[in-house]
């Protein structure tokens, strides 16, 4: 989960330069929605590319399928496709937080919104997780919607941790969302986190994190070679890791920073200091 800057992209003049290229199957049976699909890209960024209140532009299918296949097979108008792609494919997934992405998919999927399947604003790069939620963009609730990377400023806040029960060898892992129930977006961070963060392997994820953790903490936090002295001391290193876990993911909702975030909890903390400074307990050994 990531804010991302928006493509430059100049969408009108790549989508009537693939209009007119006579090269192409879709030519000329584009030409006739040019203006209707310019018009929904409009109405898309003017609604921040709100699931919620996107219009979808009545285009026929013949004319979604040429889209379709222009966006898995781009030709030169489209040359953006392949070049954003490329160049995010070792960033942060901005949907989920995992360290990688791979591909570029959909925001508003591309089977119910073929009109939309070349836009570079509802192209974002991903992993799998977006695959994995299916055609699913609202909820029932009112709010409830995926939250978009070009638009969503709240995506560069922090807005999960792990949180951590029956403390142990294997613990009980799940997440928390960290904003407040009276925030506006709540509903639409909740619905994101169950139906894209959830079933993207986090869980797992941050399971083998703990383990390593619980073998070796300086596995997962170089500092915790050292013992410390205090829960403050405790907390402060921790406090730093997740700042650098930060910036260096360029994202605070990164998989490895919602693990460390999970720790800084309060009793969380204090089973570890305990774990830490237990007596008999050398640097390098396990947690118990």
């Amino acid at each position: 989960m990531n804010r991302l800057p928006h493509p430059a992209v100049d969408d009108a003049w790549a989508l009537e330069s693939l209009a007119n290229n006579d090269a192409l199957g879709s030519y000329p049976h584009l030409l006739m929605w040019v203006d209707a699909i310019a018009e929904g890209y409009e109405q898309y960024r003017a609604s921040g590319g709100d699931a919620l209140h996107v219009v979808k532009v009545p285009i026929s299918q013949e004319v979604g399928d040429f889209l379709k296949g222009h966006y898995g097979s781009p030709p030169q108008d489209l040359a953006h496709i392949p070049l954003i792609r490329e160049q995010s494919r070792h960033r942060l997934c901005p949907m989920c937080g995992s360290m990688r992405c791979g591909t570029l998919d959909h925001i508003l999927p591309k089977a119910d919104f073929s009109e939309f399947s070349i836009f570079s604003l509802n192209l974002v790069p991903a992993c799998d997780c977006n695959n994995k939620r299916g055609r699913s963009t609202t909820g029932a609730t009112p709010g409830a919607r995926i939250l978009h990377p070009y638009f969503d400023d709240c995506l560069s806040e922090r807005l999960i941790s792990a949180s951590f029960e029956d403390l142990g060898v294997v613990p009980r892992i799940g997440l928390t969302i960290l904003i407040d129930t009276t925030h506006p977006l709540f509903r639409a961070v909740e619905f994101h986190v169950k139906e894209i963060v959830g079933k993207s392997g986090i869980l797992d994820y941050l399971l083998v994190r703990w383990s390593s953790f619980f073998e070796m903490p300086e596995q997962v936090v170089r500092a915790l070679g050292e013992i410390p002295f205090s829960i403050i001391a405790l907390r402060e290193t921790l406090r730093r890791e997740l700042e650098m876990l930060d910036r260096h993911h360029k994202g605070r909702n990164n998989w490895d920073s919602v693990f460390i975030h999970g720790l800084m909890q309060d009793d969380v903390l204090d089973w570890l200091f305990a774990c830490l400074t237990r007596p008999g307990r050398a640097q390098n050994d396990p947690l118990l």
